[in-house]
């Protein structure tokens, strides 16, 4: 089972990758300096863009597992309610998932790791669990799991224990919810900033070619084209950065 931190790609997802950062890059680099070498020059900086874009699909995978995980905690407290103890909470939590989400969900692919090592190969449930909570890289799940060891050590109320953990989490993606609806218009400026220059350069091309020729020619034009390229990546990716939550 994958580690949460990281991303590996399949190879479907690796050529469409590479397709499209391939054209994107192409098209930047005709754009900025009209020059088919300067072009294939920039699809080169697919490669290393490459682990960025990954970056950003372990972040969404393990988002989506943070808040299904939500779904599940309802599930178990329904489960503990009736008697069940943690396996059979898991078993019946497998059940409901696959109600709501896909066979391909994370949270569906690990109910089904967690309950085969459980059944079939009789694994105990603190390392069952204590596994998917150190690669889940999410603190909520990683807090869960230490609460529910507490309360199974001491005797405490785990139904209460799961409710009140689903309630924290639920409140948790509600306020990240706020938050990124706040920040969705600056989201959006950024994009339209990223694409501004582009556009104007284009622009320009097309209806006074004379105009901006100075800027495809000689050391200065592609030294101020490479700067302009330059900080308008740079600006969009500390644009991310402000604009970024962690679950």
């Amino acid at each position: 089972m994958p580690d949460y931190s990281t991303y590996t790609m399949t190879a479907k997802e690796t050529r469409f990758y590479y397709a499209a950062a391939a054209a994107g890059f192409a098209l930047m680099g005709q754009i900025f300096y009209q020059s088919i070498v300067c072009s294939a020059l920039l699809i080169a900086f697919s490669v290393p863009c490459k682990r960025l874009y990954e970056n950003h699909l372990a972040d969404k995978r393990r988002t989506a597992l943070g808040i299904s995980f939500r779904d599940l905690l309802h599930s178990l407290s329904a489960s503990f309610s009736t008697g069940r103890q943690m396996p059979e909470a898991l078993r019946e939590g497998l059940d409901a998932m696959r109600l709501i989400y896909p066979g391909d969900a994370p949270i569906v692919r690990e109910l089904e790791h967690m309950t085969s090592r459980l059944f079939k190969g009789r694994d105990d449930e603190t390392v069952t669990l204590k596994d998917f909570a150190d690669r889940s890289r999410n603190d909520d799940i990683r807090n869960f799991v230490d609460a529910y060891f507490i309360c199974r050590t001491t005797g405490g109320d785990m139904e209460a224990m799961v409710v009140k953990a689903a309630g924290v989490i639920i409140d948790k993606i509600e306020i990240q919810k706020e938050l990124k609806t706040l920040t969705a218009q600056k989201r959006m400026e950024s994009n339209i900033l990223l694409l501004l220059p582009a556009v104007m350069l284009l622009f320009l091309q097309l209806l006074s070619p004379d105009y901006i020729a100075p800027l495809y020619v000689g050391i200065e034009g592609r030294a101020v084209m490479t700067a302009a390229l330059a900080l308008t990546a740079l600006s969009y990716i500390w644009s991310l950065h402000l604009t970024k939550f962690d679950m």
